[in-house]
């Protein structure tokens, strides 16, 4: 059996992610107050964690509120260190629980940021402390560094790097066990065009990496077409309703939210809201609602447009419907795309700009994140390996995902690695009900701390 060296700190680290999920730290995009580059929210959560590091006596840097580290040794040039982030996606509804409160309940712990990432964050910051109280021996300094924006495009950490050199050896517990050396390439893409005339008023969506859980409208059309396009949304797997106002009719759209890397899971209330709508007639056959329902929605892996694709290493192209907007006559979309990591993102984005162009969309991209793969003999690879079987006693086999960490900013100097152990019960990333179990989570602890050590100790790369 192994030393149970963090199960020492369980109370203080309840407690410290307690009041850290109390903190509702959604990133703004393109916040204009200065000093606060991802909202006051965002920033009131790394104080947070700079704060609890320096009553542990920690060296710590506010890196202007993109994000923050706390070090535990000198120097600075060759340190390995942890990445994880405070920022989280929005609440959302259908909670059981109360999201911002950390709740105990039959064995897991609720509320936003458990599984994604305060509770990793909180954990790696008590490993640092656990290893500079048991007086662990150091060839290099090891850091954990927490970002204030990776839910929105990870700006955090470019700019982080920008003033800081990448460690030697990094991970970020921000995916599953065991590691993950293998990451789809992210494309983020914004639709816009001409709104349909029937349609007055129309929004869906809170984040481009969620599946759209809400979608609300105002159309000019009568209550026949109203119902048939009720009908058909609850065919498509979403609830909607709608009330007669004057000459026109609004209606509300209920999916169910989940991670944009597996949409799947979800359902979503902008295509089926878009489909039904559609398929009533009441669009205009040049409208970018068109385009959007015919060639986008429900198009799960980019078989609707022609951009499916997949590849042995990572798998099929996922494609997801995040949110929806109107302003003016313009209508846009926000739509994520997970592409496989041989691949390049050219040939889709050349693809559907040609197909955009047919009904005067213009097709931005907001978002290129390229893939990332990290080959299984790598040092990094076999160390954190090496620290998963001790613990668990399980054998290592890196995986791939559709996920996007902050792996990606390290120059193939570290992996994604825990929390969430295989097979375990869905953790509801980006969902209601956001979850960890709790022994689980203490068992990551101690992986944490045994990888942190071994990372501080590892012959240089």
């Amino acid at each position: 059996m192994f030393d149970c060296v963090m199960s020492r700190y369980r109370d203080e680290i309840m407690r410290d992610l307690g009041d850290l999920v109390a903190i509702e730290s959604v990133a703004e995009p393109d916040c204009k107050a200065q000093g606060y580059p991802f909202g006051r929210k965002s920033a009131q959560a790394i104080g947070f964690m700079l704060s609890l590091a320096e009553s542990m006596g920690l060296s710590t840097e506010n890196c202007g509120n993109y994000a923050c580290h706390a070090q535990l040794g000198e120097g600075g040039d060759d340190y390995a260190a942890v990445l994880s982030h405070v920022d989280v996606v929005p609440v959302g509804d259908g909670w059981s629980t109360e999201p911002l409160t950390l709740t105990e309940k039959d064995g897991y712990l609720y509320g936003r940021g458990v599984a994604d990432d305060k509770g990793a964050a909180i954990i790696s910051l008590y490993c640092l402390k656990a290893m500079k109280d048991n007086g662990v021996k150091l060839k290099r300094p090891i850091r954990c560094i927490f970002g204030g924006g990776e839910e929105i495009g990870m700006d955090d950490m470019a700019h982080y790097f920008s003033k800081h050199p990448l460690p030697a050896f990094a991970f970020t517990p921000d995916a599953d066990y065991p590691a993950c050396n293998c990451e789809k390439g992210i494309l983020h893409l914004r639709l816009s065009g001409k709104s349909a005339p029937a349609i007055r008023e129309i929004s869906g969506g809170t984040a481009i990496n969620c599946v759209a859980d809400s979608c609300r409208a105002v159309l000019e059309c009568d209550v026949k077409i109203a119902e048939r396009i009720c009908t058909r949304v609850a065919e498509l797997g979403a609830t909607c309703k709608f009330k007669c106002d004057e000459n026109t009719v609004i209606f509300e759209t209920k999916g169910v939210s989940a991670h944009a890397m597996c949409p799947e899971k979800g359902v979503n209330a902008v295509d089926t809201f878009l489909i039904a709508a559609a398929e009533s007639g009441i669009l205009n056959d040049d409208s970018a609602e068109k385009f959007f329902a015919e060639r986008i929605c429900g198009g799960l892996c980019g078989e609707k447009i022609g951009v499916d694709c997949c590849d042995d290493i990572s798998g099929g192209l996922t494609m997801n419907v995040g949110t929806l907007s109107k302003n003016g006559n313009e209508i846009s979309l926000g739509v994520d795309i997970r592409y496989p990591a041989s691949l390049d993102s050219g040939g889709i984005i050349e693809t559907m700009t040609q197909e955009a162009e047919k009904f005067g969309v213009k097709l931005e991209i907001t978002g290129d994140n390229k893939p990332l793969f990290v080959p299984e003999n790598h040092p990094l690879i076999i160390a954190l390996g090496e620290c998963y079987t001790e613990i668990t006693g399980k054998p290592m086999k890196p995986v791939s995902m559709g996920g996007g960490t902050y792996a990606r900013a390290l120059g193939g100097r570290g992996v994604a690695f825990g929390p969430v152990f295989p097979d375990a019960r869905p953790s509801n990333l980006h969902m209601p009900d956001e979850n960890l179990s709790l022994n689980e989570f203490m068992l990551h602890a101690e992986i944490c701390y045994r990888a942190m050590c071994r990372l501080a100790q590892l012959d240089g790369q």
